[in-house]
C-alpha cells in the first residue's frame, strides 16, 4: 500500500514539472514583464487622458467628433495619439506572438522573445509605409489635407485595437483547453471586425470628401488589399 501510495506521488510530481514546463515554455517571465508593462502604460492613458481617450473611442462611430480632434492642435491630443499608436504596435505585436506560439508558428526560425521584436518590427514597418505612401499619394494629387485626414481616420481604428487587445490577452495567455480556443477566435474576430470598421470607414470618408473613385481604388489596392495578399502568402510559405 505504502509503495502504491509513493509511486502515484512520483507520477503526480512527473505530471507537475511536465505542466509547469509547458507553461514556462508558452507563458515566459518576459510574456508577464510585458503584460505588466502594458497594463501600467493603459492604466497612465486612463490616469491622464481619461477625457481624451473618451474622445478617441466616439471618434470611430462618429465623423463629427473625429474632425474636430483631427483639427484640434492641442498638444494633450498628440500626445496621447503618439501613445496609442506605440501601445497599439506593443499589444497587438504581444497578440500575434501568443497565437504564432499556439498555432507553432516560426516565422524564418525565430522564437521567443525574438519573435517578440520580429513582429513589432514587422507592425512598426506597415505602420511607417502608410503613412509615407498616404502623404506621397496626397502630395502628388496635390490633396495632402485630405490624406492627411483620411489615414487620421482609418488610423483611430488601430488605436482601438491596441486598446481592445489588450483585456484579450489575459483571458488567451492565462487560459487552457476550449477556453483558451475560444478567447483566441474572440480576440481575432474582434480584430478583424475593427479592421473592416476602418476600411467602411475610408470608404465613406473618401465619398463625403469627393476623392474619386478610380484614385481611392487604387489606394485601397496599394495599401490595403496588397499587404493582405502578401501576409497571406507569407503564411503559406511558413505553415
Amino acid at each position: 500500500m505504502y509503495l502504491c501510495q509513493e509511486m502515484l506521488n512520483i507520477l503526480l510530481a512527473a505530471e507537475s514539472l511536465v505542466w509547469v514546463d509547458k507553461l514556462q515554455v508558452h507563458n515566459p517571465a518576459w510574456l508577464f514583464f510585458a503584460l505588466f508593462v502594458l497594463l501600467g502604460l493603459f492604466a497612465g492613458i486612463r490616469i491622464y487622458y481619461g477625457s481624451l481617450l473618451m474622445q478617441t473611442l466616439e471618434s470611430a462611430v462618429s465623423f463629427q467628433v473625429a474632425s474636430r480632434i483631427f483639427n484640434d492642435n492641442s498638444v494633450l491630443l498628440k500626445q496621447l495619439d503618439n501613445i496609442l499608436y506605440v501601445f497599439y504596435i506593443l499589444s497587438t505585436g504581444l497578440l500575434l506572438y501568443v497565437i504564432e506560439i499556439r498555432f507553432g508558428l516560426e516565422p524564418y526560425g525565430i522564437s521567443g522573445g525574438l519573435l517578440y521584436l520580429f513582429n513589432l518590427a514587422l507592425l512598426m514597418i506597415l505602420f511607417l509605409s502608410r503613412v509615407v505612401l498616404v502623404y506621397t499619394t496626397g502630395f502628388i494629387f496635390d490633396k495632402i489635407g485630405i490624406y492627411k485626414e483620411y489615414l487620421y481616420n482609418v488610423y483611430i481604428f488601430n488605436k482601438i485595437i491596441g486598446i481592445f487587445v489588450l483585456p484579450l490577452l489575459l483571458f488567451v495567455i492565462y487560459t487552457d483547453g476550449i477556453l483558451n480556443i475560444v478567447f483566441q477566435w474572440i480576440a481575432l474576430t474582434a480584430v478583424a471586425a475593427l479592421l473592416i470598421m476602418r476600411l467602411i470607414r475610408g470608404f465613406v470618408f473618401s465619398f463625403r470628401k469627393g476623392v474619386s473613385i478610380f484614385y481611392m481604388f487604387l489606394y485601397l489596392c496599394a495599401l490595403e488589399m496588397a499587404p493582405l495578399i502578401l501576409l497571406y502568402r507569407w503564411l503559406e510559405g511558413i505553415l
